[in-house]
């Protein structure tokens, strides 16, 4: 047996525990090495470990392109390849392929930190080769067995939030587009729960910096605003679960609808825009953190979210506040908690500042007043004298 052998089997260890890739089968390989592959990793989707030195890659360069053509096709990859020997090697600046020569306290070629942290230190010395290798294969039977647990129960795990939160958004459009034929949109929107100045913080009614998040102001605006939803929503919920993803989302929410208030000027918001911005910033941190970016599927999120600010009359405050909670929540959640305190800290500043701060411009009294009047009309006498004598007051104290 190869005394070096063991070492093919520390980076295999290291590749696949810490970076979620597989082993490959295929034609022709040679003993003296391994094929790995990740479909999601976001630079190099198949890895060859090799105990043979630099210079014998021109004479199998055929094999390795036709290895790599054949991993690329059976497993849907597409990227770069990388490949790495184990030894002493020189590598050149213009070697075939991305290439790295590692051994124990020796590394050359291109660097590989960024991707791989900790790379330069997996391979060491021990006692008994074999024993090693035994361990190894034990070790990472054990991990797959548990990887394969996880991703069952993930499947298992249906996303509840997201298709509860779909749901009730489409049903609140049909509501709002059946009462605006006869009461007018603006009138609908602060009716059923619209982020309202006058409203949320006059009347002190702040369960609408949540229940503005179902409502949606035309059918472009509800579809685009679904369709972010549906492509990120059902991935984190199964990867965060449901009560952490629900926290994250609703925490985005209620932090985008604060700083539109704020900043954002005495208008009518609606729509899940803000929590779904705080979804992409928690979707691009795990991928970053876990090296599993798929570019088509990130590029699609982003975009998906850029053209929302496309579609007219957006909160662009709701957006950057919603993005700003999602990093804040991440953080909270699977780094510091300490996070949680600024998140909280966050929000107790937000809503003193909006409270604290003359916001109200009591300019749509006539809105006001009809909104008022849907609540009579739907037999809530009761709460609209209420809110006659609430609304009166904020008018008399400016």
């Amino acid at each position: 047996m190869n005394q070096n052998l063991y070492k093919l089997y520390q980076l295999l260890s290291f590749f696949v525990m810490k970076f979620s890739y597989k082993s490959a089968q295929v034609p022709n390989m040679k003993k003296e090495e391994m094929w790995l592959f990740n479909p999601t990793h976001r630079f190099y989707p198949i890895i060859r470990l090799t105990l043979n030195s630099i210079e014998q890659v021109d004479f199998e360069a055929t094999r390795i392109d036709e290895t790599v053509a054949l991993i690329n096709k059976r497993f849907k990859t597409n990227g770069r390849f990388l490949d790495i020997h184990i030894g002493h090697d020189t590598i050149l600046e213009k070697e075939r392929y991305d290439s790295v020569a590692l051994d124990i306290d020796y590394y050359d070629g291109i660097e590989l930190s960024d991707y791989y942290p900790g790379l330069k230190n997996v391979l060491h010395p021990v006692s008994d080769p074999n024993l090693e290798i035994r361990e190894i294969i034990s070790e990472i039977n054990g991990y797959t067995i548990k990887a394969k647990t996880q991703r069952r129960n993930l499947k298992e795990n249906r996303p509840y939030v997201t298709y509860a939160t779909l749901i009730i958004c489409v049903l609140m459009y049909l509501v709002s587009y059946y009462l605006s034929q006869n009461y007018g949109e603006v009138n609908t929107y602060i009716f059923l729960g619209a982020n309202y100045e006058m409203f949320t913080v006059g009347l002190w009614q702040f369960w609408r910096l949540v229940t503005a998040a179902f409502l949606h102001g035309g059918i472009m605006h509800l579809l685009m605003n679904m369709l972010s939803l549906y492509v990120m929503g059902p991935y984190l919920e199964r990867e965060l679960g449901s009560l952490k993803f629900g926290i994250m989302l609703y925490g985005s929410v209620i932090l985008a609808s604060l700083t539109s208030i704020l900043f954002g000027g005495n208008g009518v918001s609606v729509g899940l825009s803000g929590g779904l911005y705080g979804l992409m910033a928690i979707y691009l941190l795990i991928g970053y953190k876990n090296h599993t970016l798929n570019n088509y599927a990130t590029m699609q999120i982003v975009l998906i979210n850029v053209l929302i600010n496309f579609l007219g009359g957006v909160d662009v405050y709701a957006h950057i506040g919603g993005f700003i909670a999602g990093v804040i929540l991440y953080y909270a959640m699977f780094e510091n908690p300490l996070f949680t305190a600024l998140f909280s800290f966050i929000l107790v500043i937000l809503i003193a500042k909006v409270y604290m701060t003359d916001l109200i411009e009591p300019k749509y009294g006539g809105t006001d007043t009809k909104v008022i009047a849907m609540y009579r009309d739907f037999g809530m006498n009761g709460y609209a004298d209420f809110l006659e004598e609430r609304l009166y007051d904020v008018y008399q104290n400016k």
